[in-house]
């Protein structure tokens, strides 16, 4: 999304004034800026998805993580990964509002203000894919999954957090239950890990679950480069 979304509609004013809310008022469990407390839930979701992993966190030195619906939080400040990538539709507005931090290790994390329907990412190339209280927030939950199984490696791990149950709102549309979801990540990936919480993210879903699933291996698609030549060389 390029640009400023009216504001006046509740799916944008929702998602926006959260964070703003939480900026003016503390959120619930560290004190400090809101700064800091976004810095802290960093290491806290690095821990959990390095624990899911099986790995500890120099495992992402070398690698290329994506975070989807990442919002104004942060949340790869602290991982220490080669490659870093938030993707949000409205970045741009958070980057208005002053309201994105620095990373404090790994490479500095890049930007992309789209939605992850159509992600500008190329075929197989990130190692991780964080989507945390995200898959729930979008209306077309099916073409999100497609493009993060398009742009994983081979057997590239998929991190989930999402909240189960409850009723479709402005800004969270989707409605999931556990059956729901594992069928629809299980078109593109093997579940390796499902663990429920009793804590949902947002008001007004009944829990949460965090889910950990590597890409299968699909048939891709391939362009014949010598056909393409022949083309142009018939041109000359």
């Amino acid at each position: 999304m390029t640009g400023i979304p009216d504001l006046n509609d509740p799916r944008y004013l929702d998602e926006i004034g959260w964070f703003l809310y939480h900026e003016k008022y503390g959120r619930d469990r560290f004190g400090g800026s809101y700064e800091a407390e976004r810095r802290a839930y960093s290491r806290l979701l690095l821990e959990e998805v390095v624990g899911c992993l099986g790995q500890d966190a120099k495992w992402m030195d070398d690698k290329t993580v994506v975070s989807i619906g990442c919002g104004c939080t942060g949340d790869l400040a602290a991982f220490p990964a080669a490659g870093k990538i938030a993707v949000d539709p409205l970045l741009f507005v958070y980057q208005k509002l002053e309201m994105l931090i620095d990373d404090e290790v790994g490479s500095r994390t890049v930007y992309l203000s789209a939605g992850a329907e159509n992600l500008p990412l190329l075929d197989d190339d990130i190692d991780l894919v964080i989507c945390r209280n995200a898959l729930d927030h979008t209306p077309a939950p099916a073409a999100v999954v497609r493009e993060i199984s398009r742009i994983l490696r081979p057997h590239g791990a998929l991190f989930v957090s999402v909240d189960i149950g409850g009723a479709p709102t402005p800004d969270e549309p989707t409605v999931f239950s556990v059956e729901s979801l594992c069928a629809l990540l299980g078109l593109n990936f093997e579940i390796n890990m499902l663990a429920q919480r009793e804590s949902p993210h947002s008001m007004g879903r009944l829990r949460s679950v965090r889910l950990l699933a590597r890409k299968k291996i699909p048939a891709s698609p391939r362009l014949d480069k010598a056909a393409i030549l022949q083309a142009y060389e018939a041109r000359l």
